[in-house]
């Protein structure tokens, strides 16, 4: 399965998404093929409009994830740690979301 927008990805998005997955689902960021697990989330900016994946050693889940930004605007853009926007992303054979 793969989800692609035509525009940057926006917690919304992933939330509408995601709505029937497990919160216990993976979260991983994948460059040249190369997997890498999404530990914690950055604000890249002041404003709080944009959210940047830290990678680390252990992924967090999904509902880690939403747990930390339930607060955030349904407008706020998902970022690569890279800070380039995120498009979309895809479930690999576990189950686990791939960004890219």
């Amino acid at each position: 399965m793969i989800f692609l927008y035509n525009e940057f990805m926006k917690l919304s998005d992933l939330e509408d998404l995601t709505r029937y997955m497990s919160p216990k689902t993976r979260l991983l960021w994948e460059n040249d093929a190369n997997r890498f697990p999404i530990t914690t989330l950055a604000y890249a900016d002041d404003t709080h409009h944009e959210v940047l994946f830290v990678l680390g050693n252990k992924s967090m889940t999904l509902g880690q994830l939403f747990s930390r930004l339930k607060n955030s605007s349904f407008r706020t853009t998902l970022l690569a740690p890279n800070k380039q926007p995120i498009f979309g992303f895809h479930l690999d054979d576990q189950y686990q979301i791939i960004f890219k």
